[in-house]
């Protein structure tokens, strides 16, 4: 069973997009949970006229952020859920995206399925290499042979370990989500399959770059990475470190 985790913010449109597009997937094996970080905004009466009882949707008490919200779907995933993904609410599946991914399961060496985000055309996921094997940290932080937006798909077993909860954090403007990613990657590679299963109509990117803030916005969000680590294995990690370091070099750097 797959849960998808769609987080919501004044974009009604857009969302009614995405739900149509899980709905129209042809494996009937899910669940949707929607939360709205915008309530009263008349999304959740929207939502629940679809009648459909795998659609769930909660409302945040006021605006709370992306990451808070992800953190809320996770903890509503069902018990019979084996495979989650995060779908952003401006963004749809790909036809046939769930066939896709349950062909890729059946065959996939981790336990993290990682597949492009892109327009019909083209994606902006890229490798430049044959493998398939990737490191989160190593590959995408520091050496950056893994680029771009990407779809994941991370088996629910992954996301409690020894009794600790991966989750989002929730203290750092701009989501920084690549701090669960991170933490994720300490335990497992991740598997990349180069076909697009989540389409997205584009956007500009350019304000969420860590490299066009100023080199003293940079810094100060230095300890508040290392705080947010503090209580995750990504802490232990001497790659976490390494890329610590090399973020306060590319500070200096423009």
């Amino acid at each position: 069973m797959f849960t998808i985790i769609t987080p919501t913010y004044k974009r009604p449109s857009e969302l009614m997009r995405a739900v149509q597009s899980v709905i129209a997937q042809s494996v009937p094996d899910w669940e949707m949970i929607i939360v709205n970080d915008n309530p009263g905004d008349g999304a959740t009466e929207a939502i629940k006229a679809f009648y459909d009882s795998r659609i769930h949707i909660l409302e945040n008490d006021s605006n709370r952020g992306v990451n808070y919200s992800r953190n809320r779907g996770l903890e509503k995933v069902s018990s019979q859920s084996v495979w989650v993904i995060f779908l952003d609410d401006d963004d749809t599946l790909a036809p046939e995206a769930l066939a896709k991914l349950t062909a890729l399961i059946a065959t996939s060496p981790s336990p993290w399925i990682v597949t492009a985000r892109g327009t019909n055309e083209s994606t902006p996921t890229t490798t430049g290499e044959s493998k398939k094997m990737y490191s989160y940290i190593w590959d995408y932080l520091i050496t950056r042979r893994f680029k771009g937006d990407a779809t994941h798909c991370v088996n629910a077993s992954l996301l409690t370990k020894d009794t600790h909860k991966l989750r989002f954090p929730t203290t750092i403007k701009q989501a920084e989500e690549w701090l669960f990613y991170a933490e994720l990657g300490t335990y497992t590679r991740f598997y990349y399959e180069p076909i697009v299963t989540t389409l997205t109509s584009g956007y500009d990117a350019t304000g969420l770059n860590l490299r066009t803030r100023s080199t003293s916005d940079q810094l100060r969000l230095i300890p508040t990475i290392i705080r947010e680590a503090s209580g995750r294995n990504l802490y232990l990690s001497p790659l976490f470190w390494l890329y610590v370091k090399m973020r306060i070099i590319r500070a200096f750097i423009k």
